[in-house]
């Protein structure tokens, strides 16, 4: 049986993985979890803070989420992200609508330089 911090370990490589294939200069932050850098992955676009859970439902508390909101950087254009795993390894992203629908319009205009 895998410990809390090894499944965590793992989720945060597995989101790593997954930014990096658009965004190479991703990475772990340093001393993820140690509060020396913001949120456990830092990529162009965000700052990633993952969660893993022991039951099957995921909560995002405002204070988990004001903790990293409140780090960042004034007039910052990263997005806050949450990764969240349940218990069964199902994993669910969070984040603010306007930060979502800001995504979707930027991966748009992407999509319609190509």
């Amino acid at each position: 049986m895998k410990s809390k911090k090894n499944k965590g370990t793992e989720l945060e490589l597995w989101i790593l993985s997954k930014i990096k294939e658009f965004d190479s200069k991703a990475r772990l932050s340093r001393g993820s979890g140690n509060g020396n850098d913001i949120g456990d992955i830092v990529s162009s676009l965000f700052y990633c803070e993952c969660k893993n859970h022991d039951k099957e439902n995921v909560i995002l508390t405002m204070k988990v989420y004001n903790h990293l909101v409140n780090q960042l950087p004034i007039h910052s254009s990263k997005i806050p992200i949450f990764v969240h795993q349940n218990n069964e390894g199902k994993r669910f992203i969070t984040l603010e609508a306007n930060d979502f629908f800001r995504l979707l319009q930027n991966g748009e205009h992407y999509e319609n330089e190509k």
